[in-house]
């Protein structure tokens, strides 16, 4: 049940291609991987300090937050792939499942996230129509379980298509997306992972650029635009990801060796990059990062300068002393000089 085993018509140099796609892949994805946990501390850190300082977080600093958790946990799971590379995780039915059921939580979540960002995006300054419903959605902590609670509620759904029927104790190779679930389920997180979150986000968008183009604020749609960097390209690198191991599931039946394996990597990489992508354009992510980075370079700073400061004074004692040594030396010459000049006469 391995997403490595091949057919049997594939050649001993088909399998070792296979091999070497896979593992280059693999080590790509760890630099992606060290990176996207690197910027989560980054996150990590500055939300912590705006919730001890008291700092007014905004709706969409708070929305930043809980996708920043989503897409850390994807890449958690993500280590269960890389360190049974080449094979999988052997575990029995159930507890394969358990741990699908817990890994789409963080995957729905994150998909969810971003739909619900570009609602208020659309409509924070464009209420008439949903007065009543921003009303309701106007507490980003609510928004943020809200949409935790339809994510839980989508992996409910397809986890109960996983099928693991009364073997529940059987020993398998597992995947976060079980291969053994069948095309049903695959169809089920597809529609619900990829197909409506991304309908809804081209809906949003296309009602987002007609009302900013016809908005009155004075603020054009190219600095609109500029405003909202940070969430166009997670919301992009997201999709693209996605789509593609999404559509590589769809056709995992068909499709054996080393291309399955690229596709979740892909999948997971998209996470990292988003990780990066905020804490890089998001403007109080990239003031906490600094701040954070210059936090840790001062006590080297404060070194450098001391051992600069004993330099100079060390340097200034020795030419007081210089200076001292000198003056002693003329005062003795000015004491000889009389009796010198008493001999001679």
């Amino acid at each position: 049940m391995s997403g490595l085993e091949c057919p049997s018509n594939y050649s001993a140099k088909n399998l070792t291609l296979s091999g070497d796609i896979a593992s280059t892949a693999t080590y790509c994805y760890i630099l992606l991987a060290l990176a996207g946990l690197t910027a989560s501390v980054f996150i990590l850190i500055t939300f912590i300090r705006g919730c001890k300082g008291r700092k007014s977080l905004t709706k969409m600093d708070t929305f930043f937050f809980a996708l920043s958790l989503s897409d850390l946990f994807i890449i958690l799971y993500s280590i269960s792939v890389i360190a049974h590379r080449p094979g999988y995780l052997k575990t029995t039915s159930l507890n394969c499942g358990v741990f699908s059921f817990f890994f789409n939580i963080s995957y729905f979540n994150s998909q969810f996230l971003q739909v619900t960002m570009l609602f208020f995006l659309t409509f924070e300054e464009n209420r008439p129509g949903v007065a009543l419903l921003i009303k309701v959605l106007d507490n980003a902590l609510a928004c943020v379980g809200l949409t935790a609670l339809g994510a839980f509620l989508g992996s409910v759904f397809t986890t109960a298509l996983l099928e693991t029927g009364q073997q529940l104790n059987e020993s398998l190779c597992c995947q976060l997306d079980p291969l053994q679930a069948g095309p049903r389920y695959d169809i089920a997180k597809f529609i619900v992972g990829i197909a409506l979150p991304c309908l809804l986000l081209m809906l949003l968008l296309v009602k987002c650029l007609l009302l900013w183009k016809k908005s009155e604020t004075g603020m054009g749609l190219a600095a609109r635009l500029k405003a909202c960097s940070a969430f166009l390209a997670v919301a992009s690198v997201t999709l693209v990801c996605r789509i593609f191991y999404n559509a590589v599931l769809l056709h995992r039946t068909a499709l054996k060796g080393a291309l399955g394996n690229v596709a979740e990597l892909v999948m997971f990489s998209g996470s990292c990059l988003s990780l990066v992508l905020i804490v890089s354009l998001h403007k109080l992510c990239r003031e906490g990062m600094v701040r954070t980075l210059k936090s840790l370079t001062d006590p080297c700073r404060r070194i450098g300068r001391g051992e600069t400061h004993r330099n100079i004074m060390t340097t200034t004692i020795e030419i007081a002393e210089d200076k001292e040594d000198t003056g002693s030396l003329h005062s003795e010459n000015l004491g000889e000089a009389p009796g010198t000049t008493d001999g001679c006469g």
